[in-house]
């Protein structure tokens, strides 16, 4: 074997040793998660067909989008802030301005995903215009903001269990509101709409233990004490909008380029590549709370080297066992999708180093590095899938997913070595903490 593949092996050991119940439940819960939105997706693709779940899938890539706007890079903040909270007043004055910033932001995002969802509908289709759809996307914006800023505050406390199950309990809330719905509806809005609402209900078992914990703070806070908190999080935007784009934004121009079938198609691919991301995924919420707590540039070799190995391993199965599967399951409208899975694969195995060294910026609270990083991210991105789509179609976007993957990775880790270098002191304009 390698000698390479042998140290990322005992490296993996190693951090299983002294955080080995966390790595095994996140990487549990990712699982689970993942199946749950495999199932989704699953469901969706057989009743909807590919034009319908092309729809769907630019509903779902628009609302993701909005959610990150509305939350403002907040939950990154809260996690960077809360580890280190002097006191249990400054505790509560940190979560009270959190609290209130993720209700605003929620309705923020329903309506920037309404309004950009009505834009879209004359560059890609027209269906994207149909108030049903409309209202649905809105409230899947809303309900993801509210979700994603939940597990933030149990992360943040370190609080690993309860985020888990709070993650995984509400993404299987939805699934089972979009079996109900397809039962009875083929419209990729009712399903969509079914999602979101079946997410939320469930998440509303969250709030007493949420109060319990002292995590849900709903007394007003000090207005002084909001801006703060969005003046730290609003420069992680940047990156976190950045990831988003590189996930998501390549359905949206491909659904420009070559209209929503080809979208329910490629998309199909891209998930079922998606269960080799989760080792890489796990390591990277480790790391986010190691970095804010006492550092981890000593970390981050093995954690790469550990993060690509199993995401390697992992893309061969599913190559292997997930390729032949696609036509005889999904028909054959969607047999392109087994000729775009590998290489998927290998865009997923150049972006494991990203996964973990992002998540790091985030955690050492290097808000203003990490947002520039992020917008050029968007910057190059964009570059990336326009040319590609352009130039060949699905399988050139595929292409440009794995450039632009490992310039991602690249570039990530690059900026945490120099921000973490020895001379980098917290006062260091250049290599310090924003």
């Amino acid at each position: 074997m390698d000698n390479g593949v042998v140290r990322a092996i005992r490296s993996l050991s190693r951090l299983l040793s002294p955080r080995g119940t966390d790595f095994t439940l996140l990487t549990a819960a990712s699982l689970l998660v993942f199946l749950a939105n495999s199932a989704t997706a699953v469901v969706a693709t057989i009743v909807l067909g590919a034009e319908q779940r092309g729809v769907m899938v630019l509903g779902v890539s628009i609302g993701g989008v909005a959610a990150l706007l509305g939350a403002t890079g907040t939950g990154s903040a809260l996690r960077a802030g809360l580890p280190s909270c002097p006191d249990q007043h400054g505790r509560h004055r940190l979560l009270s301005s959190y609290a209130w910033w993720t209700a605003a932001g929620a309705l923020v995002a329903g309506v920037v995903a309404v309004i950009a969802t009505r834009l879209s509908a004359s560059l890609i289709d027209p269906a994207l215009s149909g108030g049903a759809l409309l209202a649905a996307i809105g409230t899947f914006a809303g309900v993801q903001v509210v979700l994603a800023q939940t597990t933030e505050a149990w992360f943040a406390d370190g609080r690993y269990r309860r985020g888990s199950t709070a993650i995984v309990t509400t993404t299987a809330g939805g699934l089972v509101a979009v079996l109900v719905a397809a039962a009875v509806s083929d419209e990729a809005s009712v399903l969509l709409l079914a999602q979101g609402i079946g997410t939320a209900v469930v998440w509303c078992g969250q709030i007493r233990p949420l109060r319990e914990a002292g995590l849900l703070v709903t007394n007003r806070p000090d207005l002084d004490d909001v801006a703060a908190l969005v003046g730290k999080g609003a420069p992680a935007l940047g990156l976190t909008l950045g990831l988003a784009v590189a996930l998501r934004a390549d359905r949206y121009v491909l659904g420009a380029v070559a209209g929503t079938a080809a979208v329910g198609v490629y998309s199909l691919a891209a998930t079922v590549s998606e269960v080799s991301r989760l080792v890489p995924q796990t390591i990277g919420q480790l790391f986010l709370r190691d970095v804010a707590l006492v550092g981890g540039r000593q970390r981050l070799s093995r954690w790469v080297g550990s993060s690509v190995v199993t995401t390697t391993v992992f893309g061969a199965a599913v190559v292997t066992i997930g390729g032949p599967l696609i036509e005889p399951v999904f028909g054959p409208q969607f047999a392109g999708a087994s000729r775009l899975l590998l290489l998927f694969v290998i865009a997923e195995v150049c972006f494991a180093p990203y996964a973990v060294a992002s998540r790091g910026l985030l955690g050492g609270g290097w808000t203003r590095p990490a947002g520039v990083f992020g917008i050029t991210a968007v910057v190059v991105a964009i570059t990336c899938y326009v040319l590609g789509a352009r130039l060949g179609g699905s399988t050139g976007l595929a292409i440009g997913c794995a450039v632009l993957y490992g310039v991602l990775s690249a570039a990530s880790v690059w900026l945490f070595c120099r921000l973490t270098r020895p001379s980098a002191r917290p006062s260091d304009p250049e290599g310090g903490k924003a």
